[in-house]
């Protein structure tokens, strides 16, 4: 932490200018032999040096310790916040402050006193430090709004007993902690794939996947000899076939085009908020169907300032990554949608279904659906607050959504 003096210790006579004048006077009274004002004055400037010098020393062996025991966690989840101050020196603290800064969205039971960034504040505790002692405190913090709070630093004031001189230490260090957005279920989402062979199980039997052997059953004249299962017809003494799995892979990327919702009123931040909460809910969804899914939003987010590219996978770590993509999303756009999309097809796998999350239809945007249709791309449409059709081309899934409830009722099939 780096430490510094108050610019103004606590009055002008203890100042270097004071303290000059008072040494002046200390002379002058000796000079003429008055004894009563070079008492008064030699305590003066004795109290001044005693707090000077314990004020250098006040800070030194102070550590501050603070621990999270979450770093993520749902709308409605608490964390649990430490903070522990620990005198490791013969000098004691007769008093010492110590000022966390933190976002007032995690902190809606606390007292904060009031900071210099919107929507910031400082929890201060103060206390008393013997030697070779420590004092902890703890306090809740609740995830009520999806986002990236980042708390801290840690600002230390203490100083001599009088509180001559005041002392500050700040660091630089600050912790994280992500609010995943909400998650709604989603009773059923059948997205039609582009190919056929994968890991996810096809409802009708038309393509199967050779590496997948599901059973055996009996040779029939048409099957082919590749297909013969050798040790399961020596051991029934008769031909027997392998049965292989029908699957399908479904490899979905889902596109939130953040500049199409507006940002006027509240009502407008709780249509963002769902537009978040269905891409979540969505992407969720089809990741426990053991999907493929991929996250493309222009948006600047809240910690690197740069848009959302994630590839279509489905790895354990691919929901984590894509739930904390999605808290960090911010209402400010990195330009325009339409550019962005232009920009990442050429990127997309062979086969991609895309599902757009979107309050509202351009002209643009509209032709440019079509013309990815065109090229032979599955799409759907996901409409967050509008219930108008706004031109949109025929042959394209759509859905509205205007509450949580309405994901419960989207499929993939084409109006």
């Amino acid at each position: 932490m780096e430490e510094r003096y108050s610019p103004q210790p606590a009055g002008y006579l203890l100042s270097r200018f004071g303290l000059v004048v008072v040494l002046a006077g200390l002379v002058l009274a000796a000079w003429f032999g008055q004894i009563i004002i070079v008492t008064i004055l030699g305590l003066v400037l004795s109290a001044a040096g005693l707090s000077k010098l314990w004020s250098r020393y006040s800070l030194a062996g102070v550590g501050c310790e603070r621990g999270l025991d979450e770093r993520r966690i749902f709308p409605g989840e608490s964390v649990e916040l430490k903070l522990r101050l620990v005198n490791r020196k013969l000098l004691p603290l007769p008093w010492i402050q110590l000022d966390y800064e933190m976002p007032v969205g995690l902190s809606p039971a606390l007292s904060l006193q009031p900071g210099d960034k919107p929507g910031y504040g400082f929890l201060s505790k103060s206390t008393a430090l013997l030697w070779y002692t420590g004092v902890s405190w703890k306090e809740r913090l609740y995830g009520e709004k999806r986002g990236y709070y980042t708390l801290g630093p840690v600002t230390l004031s203490s100083g001599d007993i009088f509180g001559f001189y005041p002392r500050f230490s700040s660091g630089d260090e600050t912790d994280t902690v992500i609010v995943y957005p909400k998650i709604y279920p989603i009773a059923r989402l059948r997205i039609p794939p582009q190919y056929p062979i994968g890991d996810t199980a096809a409802e009708r039997r038309i393509f199967e996947d050779p590496i997948r052997v599901n059973g055996v059953r009996d040779y029939s004249p048409h099957d082919s000899l590749r297909r013969i299962h050798w040790k399961a017809s020596a051991r029934n003494q008769t031909l027997k076939v392998k049965v292989y799995e029908p699957t399908t892979t479904l490899k979905v990327a889902l596109f939130l085009a953040i500049d199409s919702f507006r940002h006027e009123a509240p009502e407008d931040e709780d249509m963002f908020e769902l537009g978040i909460s269905t891409a979540a809910s969505v992407a969720s969804h089809l990741l426990e169907q053991h999907s493929s899914v991929g996250l493309y939003v222009n948006s600047c987010l809240a910690d690197t300032g740069q848009p959302v590219e994630i590839q279509p996978g489905g790895s354990t770590g691919q929901t984590v990554e894509l739930l904390e993509a999605l808290a960090k999303v911010t209402p400010v756009s990195s330009g325009p949608f339409d550019d962005f999309l232009q920009a990442e097809r050429t990127g997309l796998p062979w086969g991609t279904t895309l599902v757009f999350i979107l309050a509202g239809m351009s002209p643009s945007l509209n032709g440019l659906l079509l013309d990815l249709k065109e090229s032979g791309y599955r799409l759907m449409v996901l409409q967050v607050g509008d219930k108008g059709e706004n031109g949109m081309e025929p042959g394209i899934a759509r859905h509205t959504i205007g509450q949580p409830g309405d994901l419960m009722t989207i499929s993939g099939e084409t109006e």
